[in-house]
């Protein structure tokens, strides 16, 4: 069997990806030898069909179009199983707290992730805040019942919000908040100054600001140290009006003692986009919960994100291949 491994670099890619950025990549990384993966999860290298063993790509690319098909438990396991020489991962993933990214970093492959998600995930908590504060379902339900009502609603201006995580959500989150006169506390981990905060503590004196706040949002990575973290004793110390907005993980929030608390009235509301369980099942009680705005992990599906994530991904292959920092390198600690 003839062996198709060559001496250069080798990159594994998902085919409609490819051929959508063919001319792209090809202006990116000019020398780079590239083994296809179509949507039947079947290898092709120059155009012919290969077999695994035929191949040994270095770099890999794990995108929103690869993402959603079956093929991608295959490009992982090839990743994972097969392919011994892997170097670099890209990935879509902001947070690398799912999936086996702490192992292959612990085996030396090298990881940068995508922080172009930020804007859209930004945008989606200012729209549902706002809505929720305007009471937008209430104007809609007078006008198409033909009621001319008139309607007060809650200004943002002068609110307090807390958010736990500043890395690039966050702040993308807070440059948005500061625009409309919000007082911003970030919830880090680092002591320290941060741009566009008002205050900054960490998460273990963070009580005072949670007491006072008016939105608290989710934007931190799932580690040890935040699994858990809303529960019943975090909710207690929130505002009767305040509202929580969880853009993160769903395992940061005991989802019963949320239940709990929402039925006491303390928060008022819940914007929730994650869950421990995804989809979420038919009978879970978020559904039904007067208190609680779901939609179903969809805070990153802003219209840029696609363009945003290519631009990241096609400026990180190009410094992979004249050997430049890579943007958004991942480190240990950024996972755990």
């Amino acid at each position: 069997m003839f062996d198709l491994r060559m001496e250069s670099v080798q990159a594994l890619f998902y085919q409609p990806s490819y051929e959508r950025l063919r001319e792209r990549i090809s202006h990116a990384a000019p020398d780079l030898d590239i083994v296809l993966i179509d949507e039947d999860g079947k290898l092709s290298h120059h155009g012919q069909p290969v077999s695994p063993e035929q191949v040994n790509p270095q770099w890999f690319w794990i995108h929103s179009e690869l993402f959603k098909t079956p093929v991608f438990p295959e490009y992982f396991r090839l990743m994972q199983e097969v392919f011994n020489d892997v170097q670099w991962l890209h990935t879509i993933n902001t947070g690398l707290d799912q999936g086996p990214y702490l192992a292959l970093l612990r085996q030396g492959v090298r990881i940068s992730n995508n922080h172009s998600q930020a804007i859209a995930i930004a945008e989606y908590v200012m729209a549902h805040v706002l809505s929720h504060f305007h009471d937008l379902p209430a104007f809609a339900g007078n006008q198409a019942a033909g009621n001319w009502k008139y309607l007060r609603f809650r200004e943002l201006c002068r609110t307090r919000w807390v958010i736990v995580g500043f890395g690039h959500i966050g702040q993308q989150v807070a440059r948005r908040a500061k625009a409309f006169g919000v007082h911003v506390t970030a919830v880090r981990r680092s002591k320290g100054d941060a741009d566009l905060a008002d205050a900054v503590c960490q998460s273990d004196t963070m009580g005072e600001a949670l007491q006072a706040a008016d939105v608290v949002v989710l934007a931190c990575a799932s580690n040890e140290a935040t699994r858990d973290m809303v529960d019943a004793c975090f909710l207690a110390q929130m505002k009767d009006d305040a509202v929580l907005v969880n853009i993160a993980r769903g395992d940061l929030v005991v989802e019963e003692d949320l239940k709990a608390a929402l039925d006491a009235g303390r928060p008022g509301h819940a914007i929730l986009d994650v869950f421990r369980e995804e989809p979420l099942p038919a009978d879970a009680w978020f559904w039904f919960h007067p208190r609680v705005t779901l939609t179903p992990h969809c805070s990153n599906g802003g219209s840029g994100m696609r363009n945003r994530s290519d631009d990241l991904f096609l400026e990180n292959l190009n410094r992979m291949s004249s050997g430049q920092r890579l943007l958004n390198a991942v480190s240990e600690k950024d996972i755990l």
